[in-house]
């Protein structure tokens, strides 16, 4: 017989997988984002940029600036 106690630790090993798949299609989603070049991802709340580890020649690295989007016109 299944008890109580097997089916709270079936529920609880089901969230984990869930929340677990969750964040994996997350990153996967972030990463196309980022290599499509999406400009969006500067105003989203659920995406934050610590380090930028490519920058053009001569660039170095500046603690605690905000990135500013620039605008085209």
């Amino acid at each position: 017989m299944v008890g109580l106690v097997d089916v709270f630790a079936v529920g609880i090993l089901i969230l984990i997988l869930v929340l677990v798949a969750r964040e994996v299609i997350f990153r996967w989603r972030v990463k196309l984002r980022v290599l499509s070049g999406d400009g969006t991802l500067l105003e989203d709340s659920r995406v934050k940029v610590i380090n930028i580890t490519q920058g053009p020649e001569g660039s170095h690295d500046v603690d605690a600036v905000r990135m500013v989007p620039v605008d085209e016109s």
